[in-house]
């Protein structure tokens, strides 16, 4: 029972790492991923840029 809660422990430091890792992202790679995703940067921000300042 013991390894099982182990396993589960690491698992969830893995995830952490995971996570850890998406939000230090550089530029560059978060556009790959996007586009990886079949996401369009370039569209799905334009629209932002767009928008009017809110106040």
């Amino acid at each position: 029972m013991t390894d099982h809660k182990e396993l589960i422990n690491q698992l969830d430091k893995l995830e952490d790492a995971m996570h850890d890792a998406e939000k230090t992202r550089t530029l560059e790679e978060q556009v790959a991923y996007l586009k990886s995703q079949g996401i369009d940067p370039a569209k799905s921000y334009a629209k932002w840029d767009d928008d009017e300042e809110e106040s």
